[in-house]
């Protein structure tokens, strides 16, 4: 009785569900980065410079008789190299030929979707401050990390004391609602440098337009400052006040922040992102197996090789505010 061998078969089935689920997932997490991220055209260029507006020129008084006056836009330089990334996903041949459950193409599923938290992760090192999967924080256009209250020149950053850090009233629920306005407030006291006038309109920075990201642990008390019809503002009085920040914002919880007070604001802009993200082509993936590797027909081992090159850093920080708590 002939033998099928299924290795070449199996093989296929790892690297086709790995790409689908690439397929599938990928416009999913898109989706949820796209408040954080702009995304950068694919180049394969490793060090690419990005041109960009970082300010409009104002209109002027034309007085009878007078020729135009002309203006010139502001213009910025974002650049950005790409790292690789890389996953490797090994088993066993006698797990291959004992895979009774069938869960390897489960297996492969929750791995590849690492690949698709990257970005998550990426941005949420420069919350924290700190560089781990990044090669290095880079700092924004200005020439300062993407949290500062001044810009490189020592000038208070965008015009407004305190750049977009603001000095938060603690992680409470009057806290919040007290914060909530400043933000908004801050980012409208942003001016530009061309024209000296506010970077974003007033519609701009609505509160259904602004987006927050808060540690995990804050869950309770921003489920109470979103949602709760009536709140104590004033902790010294037993009065309850209307909470008019109600249903005008969203939040959201990111788990891989590791202080638990502070909190981030983003606003919702179709053209400005807090970060810039040189997303990858594709995912490269390459299976070693007994037909073309030696280490696995030494050790009985398969594994799926699997990589990216991407890269992450700030694009414009006047849409982004840390209220610090700590």
């Amino acid at each position: 009785m002939p033998i099928a061998v299924n290795t070449e078969s199996l093989k296929a089935g790892v690297i086709n569900e790995l790409m689908e689920t690439w397929r599938q997932q990928f416009p999913v997490y898109e989706k949820q980065q796209e408040v954080l991220m702009r995304q950068l055209k694919y180049t394969n260029i490793r060090n690419a410079s990005y041109p960009f507006k970082e300010s409009l020129p104002f209109v002027k008084l034309w007085n009878y008789g007078m020729p135009r006056q002309y203006q010139t836009f502001k213009d910025r330089v974002l650049t950005m190299n790409i790292v690789p990334y890389d996953l490797t996903i090994p088993w066993s041949g006698w797990d291959e030929e004992d895979d009774q459950l069938g869960d390897m193409r489960t297996h492969v599923q929750m791995a590849v979707k690492r690949f698709l938290m990257l970005p998550d992760v990426l941005a949420s090192e420069y919350f924290n401050g700190t560089a781990d999967l990044n090669p290095s924080l880079l700092t924004a256009y200005d020439g300062v990390s993407l949290f500062s209250a001044t810009d490189g020149d020592g000038a208070a950053r965008f015009g407004a004391t305190g750049g977009n850090i603001i000095t938060g009233s603690g992680l409470t629920v009057s806290g919040i609602v007290q914060d909530f306005a400043s933000v908004q407030q801050r980012i409208m006291a942003f001016v530009d440098p061309t024209a000296g006038k506010p970077i974003f309109s007033e519609e701009d920075v609505a509160y259904k337009n602004l987006f927050v990201i808060a540690p995990k642990e804050a869950n309770q008390v921003f489920q109470k400052a979103s949602q709760s019809e009536f709140i104590k503002i004033d902790n010294t009085s037993n009065t309850a006040e209307s909470n008019y920040i109600k249903g005008t914002f969203e939040y959201s919880l990111n788990q891989y922040l590791t202080d638990t007070v502070d909190w981030y604001v983003v606003m919702r802009h179709s053209y400005f992102k807090p970060f810039a993200y040189r997303g990858p082509k594709d995912v490269r993936t390459i299976a070693a197996d007994m037909m073309n590797s030696d280490k696995a027909r030494e050790y009985n081992e398969n594994a799926l090789y699997s990589d990216v090159r991407t890269r992450l850093g700030p694009f414009f920080p006047a849409c982004i505010i840390k209220v610090n708590n700590s």
